[in-house]
């Protein structure tokens, strides 16, 4: 059974999808001045980036301005961890206190240059700073 459109329905329709295909292309755009935004105002409350590896998994430590941390790690074998807290430098030491204790988490650095060198664990345990 064919069905058949007046005249005024097919002109619509071309315009229907031009509308639709804009209005797309606008959300699209100001998503990405959204997400470029929300960055750039993250970026601004960070004080350090720290990040590191150790065996098969990577890690970060990042150090915001209002003296709280984010740490995170992931790797093939286990799913993505995460760990906040605070934390406070005491002379040369840079002092942890998360909110849950991890193992791939020491409460307390050393800062030496542009690394943070654990005191309890090997040096393959610490982190190299990453700001930049």
């Amino acid at each position: 059974m064919k069905r058949i459109f007046s005249k005024a329905r097919q002109s619509n329709a071309p315009k229907r999808a031009t509308t639709l295909i804009g209005i797309i292309s606008i959300s699209s755009i100001l998503s990405g001045f959204l997400l470029f935004y929300t960055n750039e105002t993250l970026n601004l409350n960070v004080y350090r980036s720290y990040c590191g590896e150790h065996g098969l998994y990577g890690k970060s430590l990042v150090l915001l301005k209002d003296s709280t941390f984010r740490f995170s790690y992931n790797g093939c074998s286990q799913s993505k961890g995460y760990i906040s807290g605070t934390w406070n430098i005491n002379g040369n030491f840079l002092e942890l206190s998360p909110e849950i204790d991890d193992d791939l988490l020491d409460s307390k650095y050393v800062l030496k240059d542009n690394a943070l060198l654990s005191l309890k664990k090997t040096k393959d345990e610490g982190f190299l700073d990453c700001s930049n």
